[in-house]
């Protein structure tokens, strides 16, 4: 298996950031992200990104194999941290682990802010009762339903082949990604999104990153709930 490689200037950009992007509203760009579940969902999408690029092995639950880290993505080396950590107890070697362990010392702002410095994001800072928050807008406003409308196009050219390329096998991890976090009701809408939501909740089912994210996502919501 070769080395983890950074993305090349001709890729798409990091799932993670794709994922946030697509959080953004059509018309204003504004970006909306669920609080207490997208730290998982990112997580998810390091997890997703690492396996596309060959940096580590999945079968079924279990993560079999891992390789170090050449780039500087802070938040991919720590998961890989956290894995060369459970490498020593083969029972925590598992996507479940590193879901449970890496989201609550990460959340979107690293990305956010990488956006941010790239011009892809504009952010300003407000105040609520005295207490600042910052929001952030994408810029085109639309970037992220272009995103969505090429993830749409993917899934129905793949609904009986399968996805044939690298780029269509990360369009599919990024659908199940959507579905993991239920996005798919705000970004695909009505009777014409109906074919794209189901394809997306099946992906979410089916690939392993995404729904061992759907799975920690909905224990999450059970636990803040109860």
């Amino acid at each position: 298996m070769t080395p983890y490689q950074s993305p090349s200037p001709g890729d798409s950009r990091p799932l993670a950031e794709e994922l946030l992007l697509l959080c953004a509203e059509p018309t204003r760009g504004l970006l909306r992200i669920p609080g207490t579940t997208f730290p998982t969902a990112i997580t998810g999408a390091v997890l997703a990104e690492l396996q596309l690029r060959g940096a580590i092995t999945v079968e079924g639950r279990r993560i079999t194999g891992f390789h170090p880290l050449g780039d500087h993505d802070e938040l991919a080396a720590r998961v890989l941290a956290e894995l060369e950590r459970a490498g020593k107890n083969q029972h925590r070697a598992t996507l479940d682990h590193v879901l449970r362990r890496v989201p609550h010392r990460t959340d979107p702002q690293y990305y956010l802010d990488r956006l941010t410095g790239q011009g892809v994001l504009t952010v300003r800072t407000h105040r609520f009762l005295g207490l600042p928050y910052r929001r952030w807008t994408a810029v085109p406003p639309d970037a992220g339903a272009l995103i969505a409308e090429r993830v749409a196009a993917t899934l129905a050219r793949t609904a009986v082949s399968g996805p044939t390329s690298p780029a269509e096998e990360r369009d599919h991890q990024l659908a199940g990604l959507i579905g993991a976090v239920r996005l798919e009701y705000r970004i695909y809408r009505g009777t014409a999104g109906t074919p794209t939501r189901r394809a997306v909740r099946r992906l979410s089912r089916s690939l392993p990153v995404a729904h061992a994210v759907k799975q920690a996502v909905a224990r999450r919501t059970a636990a803040a709930s109860g």
